[in-house]
């Protein structure tokens, strides 16, 4: 053989070429694992990276790919929130319970939420990632161990955007809502790319210049879409509570699923991360 099609983008380049000369992406995965020799009935061996996700020229390029990758890996997903979030939730019940929070409880049930979202996010995404460019899962614990040292900047990170959108909202509405927009991209930025909090803030905003109004639109329709599948649930739960049926197993169940469908944001903002990323040509592999 003396060339090697890029998976990417499908350019022709030299066998000892270690990045493709069109787009960059990684000739060799690094999640790539020996492939079966001619005539091998060998199963097992992950198949070649799948192409979701599509340039950012339209709305739609980032509405699709993330109902579709959302659905696909529903069960994924679920089993990466629920481990987390499953503890958080029987003690938020418990504790609001008598619908009389002490204020450090209360304060400490934000913290805990706070902090179950920083355990989730890099977990989430390198599962994803990992199941676009090799089509296998990796394991919970697996995810878990990768985004440990991810936590601290994309904590800080979160934090110093939440201080900027708070206080541009504070001033005025319009610059809160543009810098929402403009920081979309954080978590997936934070994660998977080098740099200080504040360098990440402003990738972000360099990043998702020219797409604001399509980040809006589709965010609005991911946020109909889920409140479409939660609001249900959450009003069934508390018209029974109204009506003085308090069943705490089913309360909890009820707020585990809607945090795991809460999680389609999530994954919207990384779907618009590695769209963007298809845009500019710089589709590598992010998971190095």
């Amino acid at each position: 053989m003396t060339n090697i099609k890029c998976n990417l983008c499908g350019a022709v380049n030299g066998v000892a070429d270690e990045v493709c000369k069109v787009c960059g992406a990684e000739l060799q995965s690094p999640f790539r694992h020996d492939e079966p020799s001619p005539g091998s009935n060998d199963q097992s061996a992950p198949r070649p990276p799948r192409n979701v996700i599509h340039p950012f020229d339209g709305v739609g390029d980032v509405i699709g790919p993330t109902i579709s990758l959302f659905t696909k890996n529903f069960w994924l997903i679920t089993k990466i929130v629920f481990v987390i979030v499953a503890p958080f939730e029987i003690f938020k019940t418990l504790s609001v319970r008598n619908m009389e929070v002490d204020p450090q409880v209360a304060i400490g049930i934000v913290a805990l939420q706070l902090l179950c979202n920083a355990l989730i996010v890099p977990a989430l995404f390198y599962s994803l990632v990992q199941v676009m460019e090799t089509g296998s899962a990796p394991s919970v614990n697996e995810a878990y161990r990768w985004g440990l040292s991810k936590i601290p900047k994309l904590s800080l990170s979160a934090i110093l955007s939440w201080l900027l959108i708070a206080l541009g909202t504070l001033l005025c509405i319009i610059p809160g809502l543009l810098l929402s927009l403009a920081f979309h991209v954080v978590y997936p930025v934070a994660v998977f790319e080098k740099g200080s909090p504040v360098e990440v803030l402003k990738r972000s905003y360099k990043l998702t210049e020219g797409y604001l109004w399509h980040i809006f639109l589709g965010g609005f329709v991911i946020g109909i879409l889920v409140a479409v599948c939660s609001v249900p649930v959450s009003a069934g739960v508390t018209a029974l509570a109204v009506n003085g049926v308090n069943f705490l197993p089913l309360q909890i169940a009820a707020a585990i699923f809607t945090d795991i469908i809460a999680e389609a944001s999530t994954v919207f903002s990384l779907v618009v991360y590695l769209s963007i990323l298809r845009t500019l040509e710089r589709g590598h592999s992010i998971l190095e």
